[in-house]
């Protein structure tokens, strides 16, 4: 298992920051405001439940800083394009689980950043009128996440981790 003490304060704050900068990036592609209010609402709303499940590990700690992070209050959206940041966010966290993570625990985080990316996409339908119609996941979503999943270098072929 690998300990949260084997990455620096700025390695373990890059795993921690990675997951809310992906759903960011995900409802930054959504039609409108309110679309965005209810796909980062669907991150909210995973991380709670991941917490309560209290996955062990590597995954279990990312998961409690990123919820005890979430729980001192939403922190304002950075200055920026959110879309880039994710992806930087992402090709971060995949570079350190990469060297730093063992390799039993690093895919399990990748699939749950990735989970994170699939969650958000598919909280909102979007386009459509007045709610009729429309696609769950958008082709823009469906774009971002194949670039959140070539950033954290999972492999499409290989089946995710529980």
């Amino acid at each position: 298992m690998t300990e949260r003490r084997a990455y620096t304060s700025e390695q373990w704050r890059a795993l921690v920051d990675a997951a809310p900068a992906i759903a960011r990036a995900v409802a930054s592609v959504a039609g409108s405001q309110g679309q965005v209010e209810t796909e980062l609402g669907a991150f909210i709303a995973l991380v709670d439940q991941a917490a309560a499940d209290a996955p062990g590990g590597l995954l279990g700690a990312v998961i409690g800083d990123v919820h005890g992070r979430l729980a001192g209050g939403v922190e304002p959206e950075p200055a920026g394009d959110a879309f880039m940041d994710g992806l930087e966010a992402a090709r971060r966290a995949g570079a350190i689980l990469a060297v730093q993570a063992d390799p039993s625990e690093a895919p399990r985080v990748r699939a749950w950043l990735l989970s994170v990316a699939q969650v958000v996409a598919a909280a909102a339908r979007e386009g459509g009128v007045l709610g009729i119609g429309g696609e769950q996941v958008s082709y823009r979503e469906e774009q971002t996440i194949a670039a959140i999943r070539d950033a954290l270098g999972v492999d499409v072929d290989e089946p995710p981790e529980a």
